[in-house]
């Protein structure tokens, strides 16, 4: 009689409850508004009791992981958490020459470089960044999701998407306004889409945030799938003034990424 070997991906394979519940507070916590909230909040949409979600959540604030607002009497992910999970993050975008490349393009556009990948929801993880001579710092650490909708990232990942993704992207999509010179037209983000691909790749006209007006390329695995996506943030009194000049060195990074990323993976 054959033996049967269970998998990790085996729905049968034997979990440890507790962590299952702990894995599934983090993940509520990280989807949630302002990555934050109360404990029957919690309790209720896990269907785990008042008492285990408290414990949890209290081992997560003596790990620093979590933090508890006694005035909003809601728990917040904390700064910790990231900083822990961005040395994991980074360590594979690091290896190979991956982390010196975006350290060549900060110095060539004098601009910070982010690198991102996508998630299976459609959001955007910061994984590596490189901010050498960069005239404006990123704020945001490693570790950071930017949603689904974040306008640079998302162009970049419908341009290249199937029909039926793109389409189904779009046919869903709630605009959100950003700022105010976010696009919230339809028709006028799938011409933005298909801009592109023609340019190979976006702008984001300090649609995300005030001020800041970001190029971001793709960077496919290779079946020419977008798998990661590298971006450069700028001021939006500098960038369109030098577009071409941070576009190419932009694009040449991110086609190298490609291929040492595939190398690692082969």
């Amino acid at each position: 009689m054959p033996r049967t070997v269970k998998t990790a991906l085996d729905p049968n394979r034997p979990r440890v409850p507790a962590l299952s519940k702990s894995i599934g507070v983090l993940r509520y916590l990280n989807a949630s508004p302002r990555l934050s909230a109360s404990l029957t909040e919690i309790s209720a949409a896990l269907e785990v009791t008042k008492s285990h979600c408290f414990n949890i959540l209290r081992t997560f604030e003596a790990e620093g992981w979590v933090r508890f607002d006694s005035e909003s009497r809601r728990y917040h992910l904390s700064a910790r958490l990231l900083t822990d999970l961005s040395r994991l993050l980074a360590k594979p975008a690091r290896a190979e020459g991956v982390h010196e490349e975006l350290v060549r393009l900060s110095i060539k556009t004098r601009l910070p470089c982010v690198l991102t990948r996508i998630d299976a929801d459609g959001s955007f993880i910061a994984i590596d960044k490189a901010e050498d001579a960069a005239e404006l710092i990123v704020s945001v650490p490693l570790g950071h999701r930017f949603p689904a909708d974040a306008p640079a990232q998302m162009r970049v990942r419908l341009a290249w998407a199937h029909n039926s993704e793109r389409k189904q992207a779009l046919a869903t999509w709630k605009p959100v306004a950003y700022t105010a010179t976010t696009i919230t037209d339809r028709s006028e983000l799938l011409r933005e889409i298909e801009k592109t691909r023609v340019r190979g790749y976006a702008i984001s006209r300090a649609e995300y945030s005030p001020g800041v007006t970001t190029l971001a390329a793709p960077i496919f695995n290779s079946s020419g799938q977008v798998v990661r996506i590298l971006q450069c943030p700028g001021l939006d009194t500098d960038i369109p003034n030098r577009e071409r000049e941070v576009a190419e060195p932009l694009m040449e990074a991110a086609e190298l990424i490609g291929t040492l990323i595939d190398s690692q993976i082969g």
